[in-house]
């Protein structure tokens, strides 16, 4: 009897071990907290609110107020210490870097882009100088059609505006006669889109079917030509912060170049980094 009793003290005691083995793991809760603020490129805001989806999906209490108002505006807000990230589609020059972290998340590409329509297939950059610069004003001068250009470009707080007065214009000033200017990438694909003339710029990310891209110095713009640094109009995309920002600000960084952040990168159409 008392044998008896012993095997079954051990067979429970066995069982109640092999349940507790068994038994599912609490899951550890997230309590990642904070509400994350954002300014500066335009171009930038569609890849910001995917990626913080994304990142929202995994820390489900924390929020985001995404703004815009061009690379300029964050710059001023990371240095002013109004908000936690910066959005920059342009390189900083030395004093707007000063006291300022940068994180290369993606490259861009500046699109030239035209009416459907219009045959032209391929300008040099001198010739899309010229264009800007007032000196070719006609698409016939160029083998096109008779009919008058009329360049768009971008208002001067946007990086494509930056970044395109750099490389094409060389810093100067655009001076067409009939020069058209749009506060957002999708204002000046529209332009474009509705005017047989006109031609414009915009980011690799924004590029859609209601324009057609043309090579530049012979060169399409796509991935491969943007990563091997063929295609001459190529640019950063950054986030910034500052001493001020908060340091969900770093961890929300780094999603964004982990391997996940990257496939998102890629699959909005940009060029990842990683």
């Amino acid at each position: 009897m008392k044998r008896m009793l012993t095997c079954l003290a051990i067979v429970f005691f066995l069982a109640a071990c092999g349940q507790s083995l068994a038994a599912p793991a609490t899951p550890t809760e997230d309590i990642l907290t904070g509400k994350l603020t954002f300014a500066g490129s335009t171009t930038m805001q569609p890849l910001v609110a995917q990626l913080g989806d994304e990142f929202r999906s995994i820390h489900t209490h924390v929020t985001m107020d995404i703004a815009a108002g061009g690379s300029a505006v964050g710059i001023k807000a990371i240095h002013d210490g109004t908000t936690d990230i910066g959005m920059a589609s342009r390189a900083l020059t030395t004093d707007e870097a000063n006291g300022i972290s940068q994180y290369q998340v993606a490259i861009d590409v500046l699109a030239l882009v035209v009416h459907p329509g219009n045959p032209i297939k391929n300008l040099t950059l001198a010739q899309l100088q010229d264009i800007y610069m007032g000196k070719i004003t006609n698409w016939q001068d160029l083998g096109g059609p008779d009919l008058a250009i009329i360049p768009v470009q971008r208002e001067t707080s946007s990086g494509s505006r930056g970044a395109f007065d750099e490389m094409v214009l060389q810093n100067k000033t655009a001076s067409a006669d009939k020069l058209i200017t749009t506060a957002t990438a999708g204002d000046e694909a529209a332009n474009v889109a509705s005017n047989p003339g006109a031609i414009g710029y915009i980011g690799f990310g924004n590029m859609d079917n209601s324009t057609k891209v043309i090579t530049i110095n012979g060169i399409l713009p796509t991935q491969e030509t943007a990563r091997d640094n063929s295609y001459p109009l190529t640019r950063p995309l950054i986030f910034m912060t500052g001493p001020l920002s908060q340091p969900l600000a770093q961890t929300f960084i780094d999603y964004a170049l982990s391997a996940e952040g990257q496939k998102s990168v890629q699959n909005l159409g940009w060029v990842p980094v990683k």
